[in-house]
């Protein structure tokens, strides 16, 4: 006999009949699937939201600019180019066009098709701001890929473009910041004052080394699973790169690591218990582990350690891994070839840029002085004067 009511027991029923029904009426239910078999939507990672704001913002701008088949091919073009490129590639592209469509509709200029009086005009508005060279270099081609996807005229061709091109590269500095190189010393230095007993001091080493030695960029780094690990008889080991800026076809690439830094990065995985998945993650300060570490993270970990090395934490970025390596091999007479295959360059001109420096106190007058022991420490030289009668 039961021990509720028959009115509740009903009740009771009635509502697990409902739950029954719904169920079926979900957008993933799925009748004799397996919850492999099931949908999944994935979340839309930081990139592709980004990237889906600038688009938000291109519509909304050219939706009245535009006739409505010029409108129709960019909404499609615009999708069919997604993630075809580098993401900061992407993002880079994105960002130039809109600031140039917002500034068409601001000055009421017709934004699509590229007018040359209108991009000669942007131009002269960049160069009034006071913005470097390279920028607008890379604002010129953005619109050319742009002009190139929608099938429209190279944004370059007309002679008032060409002439206000030529006077940008006379009167506009071309002048680049470059990022203070972290250097061995600084490594070895690191090595003294980080505590491996500490997760973050334990996972910022560690990435340290392995930035410098593999000559990675952020968004590398950040891309090292555990199963990229291979590890060597001799105790040396390869990461294995499934992808990178100069590799647009995905080939991959085979990143050599050190006994010393192979060793770290063991450390790091004892001290992290973590065996498969992201290598590098994100650390709160209660010492609890995040997901995988990101761009930002990487920066945020040499400028840490620049100011405990007593630097200036401003000079160094997430890019001064691969500037010290570079020099350093350069220092060393290191192939100019082997280290343009380490930094997987594709032509001379970033090693050209990374060694200024060094091959500055390479040259004939360099050599010339220290010939003549001019950069020898010198007696101080004391004028005599003698009292004259007059």
């Amino acid at each position: 006999m039961s021990e509720f009511p028959a009115d509740v027991s009903d009740k009771n029923a009635a509502r697990v009949a409902a739950g029954k029904r719904n169920v079926t009426l979900r957008s993933d239910h799925r009748v004799n699937g397996t919850l492999e078999s099931q949908l999944v939507i994935p979340r839309k990672t930081p990139h592709q939201l980004k990237i889906s704001a600038y688009r938000d913002r291109l519509l909304k701008s050219l939706k009245t600019a535009l006739p409505l088949a010029l409108f129709e091919r960019f909404d499609r073009r615009s999708m069919d180019m997604l993630d075809t490129v580098p993401d900061n590639t992407e993002i880079a592209r994105y960002s130039d066009l809109c600031q140039y469509v917002e500034y068409c509709v601001r000055m009421d200029y017709p934004p699509l098709p590229f007018e040359g009086y209108v991009v000669d005009a942007h131009l002269s508005y960049m160069m009034a701001e006071g913005r470097k060279r390279s920028a607008i270099d890379r604002r010129v081609s953005s619109l050319v890929a742009w002009a190139h996807a929608l099938e429209l005229d190279d944004p370059r061709a007309s002679f008032k473009v060409k002439n206000r091109l030529g006077r940008i590269r006379k009167m506009v500095k071309n002048k680049r910041r470059q990022a203070e190189g972290l250097r061995v010393a600084h490594l070895e230095q690191a090595l003294s004052l980080f505590d491996p007993a500490i997760a973050r001091d334990c996972q910022d080493i560690a990435l340290l080394f392995v930035g410098f030695e593999t000559l990675c960029r952020q968004s590398e780094l950040v891309r090292f699973d555990w199963e990229d690990l291979r590890i060597d008889s001799d105790g040396s080991s390869l990461l294995e790169l499934d992808w990178h800026k100069t590799d647009q076809e995905g080939d991959g690439s085979y990143l050599y690591l050190s006994r010393n830094t192979t060793d770290l990065l063991l450390g790091w995985q004892r001290r992290s218990g973590q065996s498969s998945g992201a290598i590098f993650r994100g650390i709160y300060s209660s010492g609890k582990m995040g997901d995988r570490l990101s761009e930002r993270g990487v920066s945020r970990c040499f400028k840490r350690t620049a100011g405990r090395l007593g630097l200036e934490p401003s000079v160094f970025s997430g890019h001064s891994n691969r500037v010290g390596a570079a020099q350093e091999m350069v220092e060393r007479n290191v192939d100019s070839a082997k280290i343009m295959l380490s930094g997987r360059w594709k032509s001379m001109a970033m090693l050209t840029q990374y060694a200024k420096r060094i091959q500055a106190k390479r040259s004939g007058m360099a050599e010339l002085t220290q010939r003549l022991e001019w950069d020898k420490p010198r007696e101080p030289i004391t004028h005599l004067s003698q009292d004259t009668e007059g």
